[in-house]
């Protein structure tokens, strides 16, 4: 029997115990109702944290924490949470000694009113980004893109059927002004059984939340790298 490793990469993150709770704001959207809190660590006064809840009646269905606030001898950094076309969005600034980077982190609402991190999130530049423009989103985020692409992949039949012990490849595709998925192009090995595949798989992958430049959808290109090692 033939088994498939999937390359996955995993976060983690610390666990901090916050008090000091504000709220900042309340809302309703999508028929689904939010509660943005401003958290101070009970350790440490200079860290402090957005806690986004999903709430019903004021218990809490989910949360996701974004970061605020924190000061180290290397780095400063500062995020600023407002709503922005119904996405939470933060603007992030980060000083490292006479250098200056910006970035924004957005959370989206998914089915039945999850938030998912923006596939954007933690990238940075000299430039302020514009807060209203922003790439074409699988829900989820990128992690369960990834997910995703591992549970529908017949990875096992196509290396039996090919003999290739594993194979890197970058999935390129066109997401058009509605959301849907187009195959653009596969790089990285040119074995018509594998487009073939990746063909198929496109083809039954969900509708994502379009790209969005000032007010109007476009058209966005994203890569998807796929690493499958097979092994006896």
């Amino acid at each position: 029997m033939q088994k498939i490793i999937f390359s996955l990469f995993i976060t983690l993150a610390s666990i901090i115990s916050f008090s000091q709770e504000k709220l900042i704001e309340k809302v309703t959207l999508n028929n689904f109702e939010y509660k943005v809190i401003e958290t101070v660590s009970s350790s440490d006064s200079a860290k402090k944290v957005y806690e986004i809840q999903n709430v019903i009646k004021d218990s809490i269905i989910s949360k996701i924490e974004m970061t605020k606030h924190y000061k180290t001898e290397q780095e400063e950094y500062n995020s600023l949470f407002k709503l922005v076309d119904n996405i939470f969005t933060f603007n992030v600034t980060v000083k490292k000694g006479d250098q200056t980077l910006y970035g924004i982190d957005r959370l989206f609402i998914g089915k039945f009113g999850r938030l998912f991190p923006g596939i954007e999130n933690g990238i940075l530049s000299t430039q302020k980004p514009d807060e209203t423009s922003y790439g074409a989103q699988f829900e989820g985020g990128f992690n369960k893109l990834r997910q995703w692409i591992q549970y529908n992949f017949d990875a096992q039949k196509l290396i039996a059927q090919t003999g290739m012990n594993g194979f890197n490849i970058q999935v390129k595709l066109d997401i058009d002004k509605d959301g849907t998925p187009i195959l653009a192009d596969v790089t990285g090995n040119d074995n018509p059984k594998l487009r073939t595949e990746v063909e198929r798989i496109i083809r039954k992958m969900p509708k994502w939340i379009p790209a969005k430049e000032k007010t109007e959808h476009i058209v966005s290109k994203f890569s998807i790298p796929v690493h499958i090692i097979g092994y006896y």
